[in-house]
């Protein structure tokens, strides 16, 4: 039987928005990534998104990134290693401190926007960011992008490492998410998007886009809220995973 955790970014609005969490997504999802109030999320909001996840029985996870509401942290910054280090050490201690008060226990780290891309390729970037995490606790699971610099760097650490793939993001040929500004680089047709979930779960491989296969791990499913259709995406992915021994499940800590 193959196992397969989905994640979905959450809190990534305000509190006078439209809260995540009414959208109905969390009963689909085994990991929520919450934004930790930089790049976006106010105490409110992840304060509500923490109680749904305790709700639902949803493994929460930090969702640390650049400190640019204005550019919803997809901007590069020019930060230096240590400033890197100190922005994911103050992030993933604020929502711990937070999950823990309202009753919970922190599970994983998952990066944001331009952070999470440029981990996944500076190794020195990749080194501040663990190290970040192994400062705060060695038990939390990093999230990263499924053949990345920053899983590399996580293993040497000693860290539970879950490689990520997305449903609905087209990959470069050396596995890298195309640029949002390349058109066709989100999909959005449920065919395409179902597609892309059945080579990367049963065959661990995607197709890029020049038309080549490349192999990638696939140990978490990312799903964004703001999908096309995304209720109804998440419902057939959970009727595809039963018709081929497809096991969802939250990733357990080692």
């Amino acid at each position: 039987m193959i196992h397969l955790d989905i994640n979905c970014d959450m809190a990534e609005g305000f509190s006078r928005g439209r809260q995540s969490e009414d959208l109905g997504i969390m009963k689909w999802i085994t990991s929520v990534n919450i934004a930790c109030g930089l790049h976006a999320g106010d105490p409110h909001i992840i304060c509500r998104t923490i109680e749904a996840a305790l709700k639902h029985d949803v493994k929460i996870g930090a969702h640390p990134g650049y400190a640019d509401i204005q550019g919803f942290g997809r901007r590069s910054m020019n930060l230096s290693v240590n400033e890197v280090y100190e922005l994911v050490l103050y992030q993933i201690s604020a929502l711990a401190g937070t999950t823990k008060a309202l009753g919970g226990e922190l599970h994983h780290v998952k990066l944001h926007g331009a952070l999470y891309n440029e981990a996944a390729e500076r190794p020195e970037l990749a080194e501040a960011v663990v190290q970040a995490i192994a400062d705060i606790d060695e038990e939390l699971i990093l999230y990263a992008l499924s053949g990345s610099k920053l899983v590399e760097a996580g293993l040497e650490h000693g860290l539970q490492v879950a490689e990520e793939v997305f449903a609905e993001r087209a990959y470069l040929p050396n596995g890298r998410l195309a640029p949002r500004e390349l058109e066709g680089s989100v999909l959005i047709s449920k065919e395409e998007r179902m597609e892309q979930t059945r080579q990367l779960v049963l065959k661990q491989r995607v197709m890029t886009v020049n038309g080549e296969h490349i192999d990638l791990a696939a140990d978490t499913l990312c799903v964004h809220h703001e999908s096309h259709d995304v209720l109804q995406f998440l419902g057939e992915v959970h009727k595809w995973a039963k018709q081929n021994d497809v096991k969802i499940e939250p990733i357990t800590a080692r």
